[in-house]
């Protein structure tokens, strides 16, 4: 095909525009050929096609004019993989002794949902924000002290937590109490291998240790490094150590109580683990407050 300088160009000015918004278009074209037409002067077509080359990909001129457009923004992609993490937590296990239970080809079905409805939400995001950014503009919220252990908020976590201690250590008297005296106290008694000192006293032993914990961050009124990283690791060790019941071995001697003892330690060894990674979370980023670790020069 027999083209001159000026087809060349004109060609490579056209494709640079087609990656471009309409909008755009005319501008970026003009500005394009009259800086390549310059920067050529009485050049053949060789020459000409030489500089575009240089120049580079139509695609990669079209990125140096705008905002390369993502699915995805780099800003948002950390928010991505936690709202992908979270949502693949929430997924039932495959173990079929859980009470909460799916096959593994319906786990990954479910997993493989997910990820596509996240890339639709913030693909939908990324889209608005270009659109309309002032939607999305920076506004001041209350400043936390995220150290300070309030009453008002420990003493109910503490009851909590102290709950789960007596209805662990003795079900029967506590379903007996609960239900008003229509539960045997004996129907919940526990199978042998259950009550052997390797599977159940080790819950048993973890949650005094937090209720202590959370006890003494209330007298004091402020956690530290060292207490919020051990509050992590008991919710952790606590609920993996429900988690183990739920798919291990028998609780009660009673089968009709056993599947709802086993729903029992699921959902709340789930709820012990999320609560540990949300503090995770808010460790990892974690801002210090100010002076906080600044070592001030002696005069």
């Amino acid at each position: 095909m027999n083209m001159n300088a000026n087809d060349v160009i004109e060609s490579y000015v056209r494709d640079v525009a087609s990656h471009l918004p309409r909008r755009e278009r005319a501008d970026v074209a003009a500005e394009l050929r009259s800086l390549l037409t310059d920067e050529l002067g009485s050049g053949s077509a060789d020459d000409a096609l030489a500089i575009v080359r240089r120049f580079g990909r139509p695609a990669d001129v079209a990125a140096r004019y705008q905002t390369p457009t993502a699915v995805i923004d780099p800003s948002d992609t950390r928010t991505f993989v936690l709202a992908a993490v979270v949502g693949a937590l929430f997924i039932p296990s495959t173990n079929p002794r859980m009470p909460f239970s799916i096959d593994q080809n319906t786990a990954s079905t479910w997993f493989l949902a997910w990820l596509g409805v996240l890339v639709l939400l913030f693909a939908f995001k990324a889209w608005v924000t270009r659109r309309s950014p002032q939607r999305f503009q920076w506004k001041p919220s209350k400043v936390r002290d995220y150290d300070a252990a309030h009453w008002y908020e420990q003493l109910p976590l503490i009851a909590i937590l102290v709950f789960y201690e007596v209805a662990y250590v003795f079900p029967g008297p506590v379903i007996h109490l609960l239900s008003g005296g229509r539960v045997d106290p004996s129907a919940l008694a526990f199978t042998p291998d259950f009550a052997s000192m390797w599977r159940m006293p080790w819950f048993a032993l973890f949650m005094p240790v937090l209720i202590g914990l959370e006890i003494y961050a209330t007298m004091v009124g402020r956690w530290t490094r060292a207490t919020r990283i051990a509050e992590i690791m008991l919710f952790m060790l606590a609920g993996t150590q429900l988690g183990w019941h739920a798919a291990y071995g028998n609780i009660f001697i009673n089968a009709q109580a056993e599947f709802g003892a086993r729903m029992a330690c699921q959902l709340l060894a789930a709820g012990l683990e999320l609560t540990a990674l949300w503090k995770i979370y808010f460790e990892w980023g974690r801002i210090p407050q100010a002076g906080e670790g600044v070592k001030v020069a002696a005069a």
